[in-house]
């Protein structure tokens, strides 16, 4: 996938691997009958999901959205989720020219494995930092709430590998919408966990939005198209109902954390609903 040019900045998409989830929890309370005319299940009903991480090369600053989940998974729990090796982040960064140590800030939309669990890589003692040199940033809130197990997905988190990097890399806890970088700031969303932020780069005249699992997909675009992994769904409803809108009317460019087809996109109003549209620069 070509780079996003966004004059002031570079982004670039960096595959993470892909995986699977069950559909039926993917989508909630849509009935299979309506979400299978738009994605296919396997024969577990599965249905295909990428780690879409995000590159954002910001003059001497290299920022890192999410790291995917990572390579550290054993055989059973690689069968379980049904993830793909073609792609590893290691392997997408070196192809982008860019070395783990060069990284400066990676920022967490939460903590779950699939965004979390790229930040660790085996080492001849342990576990160690894939980014050593780079400042890490989550909300305080997500922190807590994985390290307590305040959570209904208490088996994504992995509390003793959060402490892990905390002892090896400097961390940065955002209390609330802030600024990571000057033209790169965090907004917290909820809905999905109850401190789970999205993020925003002003460029050039252009404004590139990731905003993690509030819209986990384009086939999520849709108001009541939502996960059943949620942790607060009404808040989702509601808060992606004001993203799309915003988004329509602002004309940004959305960049999709798990959309196995397509790594971002611009959301466009047709009629009474919202589409998405190939980005064009």
């Amino acid at each position: 996938m070509r780079p996003l040019d966004l004059g002031d900045a570079e982004a670039v998409h960096l595959p993470g691997g892909d995986f699977r989830l069950d559909g039926g929890t993917m989508f909630g309370l849509v009935p299979k009958a309506l979400w299978q005319r738009v994605t296919t299940a396997d024969e577990h009903n599965r249905i295909r999901l990428a780690c879409n991480c995000l590159l954002l090369k910001m003059g001497r600053e290299l920022a890192l959205l999410d790291t995917g989940f990572g390579e550290r998974f054993s055989p059973r729990e690689r069968t379980m989720y049904g993830m793909d090796g073609a792609h590893t982040l290691r392997g997408s960064l070196a192809a982008a020219g860019v070395a783990p140590e060069a990284i400066t800030i990676v920022a967490l939309t939460h903590l779950h494995f699939d965004h979390f669990s790229g930040c660790l890589v085996e080492g001849p003692t342990g576990l160690n930092p894939l980014f050593p040199n780079a400042v890490h940033a989550v909300q305080r809130g997500e922190w807590d709430d994985a390290l307590a197990g305040r959570s209904t997905m208490r088996s994504s988190y992995r509390p003793e590998e959060l402490h892990t990097l905390a002892r090896q890399v400097e961390m940065r806890f955002l209390d609330g919408d802030g600024e990571l970088l000057p033209g790169l700031t965090a907004f917290v969303t909820g809905g999905h966990t109850r401190a789970h932020q999205g993020f925003r780069l002003e460029a050039g005249g252009h404004t590139l939005v990731y905003p993690g699992e509030l819209i986990p997909t384009r086939l999520h675009l849709r108001p009541y198209w939502n996960m059943a992994y949620d942790m607060f769904p009404y808040q989702t409803l509601t808060r992606k109902q004001q993203f799309t809108a915003e988004a329509a009317a602002q004309k940004w460019i959305v960049a999709w954390d798990h959309d196995s087809d397509v790594p971002w996109s611009r959301i466009v109003q047709d009629g009474d609903h919202f589409v998405t549209r190939d980005v064009e620069l």
